[in-house]
């Protein structure tokens, strides 16, 4: 039974898309909305999926009815027009990614994913940058827009499903602020990556416990997620 979990947000904190793919997110809303959207991707890092699509919809003149009747559908299109657009090509593994996976995984640690992005997008990338193997089960942003709900559910799936002792620790490894906030506002242990654009001070005041510069630094990581 194990007695640590540790959930990673993928994106920015282990791969990275290596050119701009915001193509991927018009096509999904054109398909479903018979629409052509200005917006800028950048804007919505972190954001979850759902959101994202919400508010580029709002920005471009949609109704909130109109959007509410086909946002589900357009959040599941997302995983298909990602694998359209560029998801046969190579994908960045950041420095240290899979020696990091590899160690908690020889110390028993429990390793899934929680992240605010679909899950078909998270499953493409990480079986692109061969990771898949190392985790267990994921939480993602089809369904649940609130980072503190992803979390909780991924810690209720890794106790029904996968042995987690009930008095496990958890620790959360992201990049983004909004997961790091909603982690400590449930109580769970953080560690801020600064690797994908946020500052240490931003993740820092989010309330990350320990903010290093990438997933290279597996000294420090560990020492808060196994401690």
């Amino acid at each position: 039974m194990a007695d640590r979990l540790v959930l990673i947000d993928v994106n920015n904190t282990i791969v990275r898309d290596q050119r701009d793919v915001s193509d991927y997110v018009f096509e999904a809303i054109r398909s479903r909305y018979g629409l052509e959207p200005q917006f800028n991707l950048q804007d919505y890092e972190g954001v979850p999926a759902q959101l994202m699509l919400k508010d580029i919809l709002e920005k471009n003149g949609v109704s909130a009815e109109e959007i509410k009747a086909r946002l589900e559908g357009c959040a599941e299109e997302l995983g298909y027009s990602y694998y359209n657009v560029t998801g046969r090509e190579a994908i960045g593994v950041l420095n240290g990614a899979k020696q990091l996976l590899e160690e908690l995984t020889k110390k028993g640690v429990l390793v899934g994913i929680a992240t605010g992005d679909i899950e078909d997008v998270i499953k493409n990338k990480l079986q692109r940058a061969n990771l898949t193997e190392y985790f267990k089960f994921g939480e993602y942003g089809n369904k649940e827009v609130d980072f503190r709900e992803i979390i909780k559910k991924a810690i209720e799936r890794g106790k029904s499903e996968f042995g987690l002792s009930p008095s496990a620790t958890t620790c959360v490894i992201a990049n983004y602020p909004q997961i790091i906030k909603a982690a400590k506002e449930i109580g769970v242990k953080t560690v801020g990556i600064s690797s994908g654009g946020y500052s240490k001070e931003e993740l820092k005041s989010a309330g990350a416990d320990e903010v290093v510069g990438g997933v290279n630094e597996r000294g420090r990581i560990l020492g808060l997620a196994t401690g």
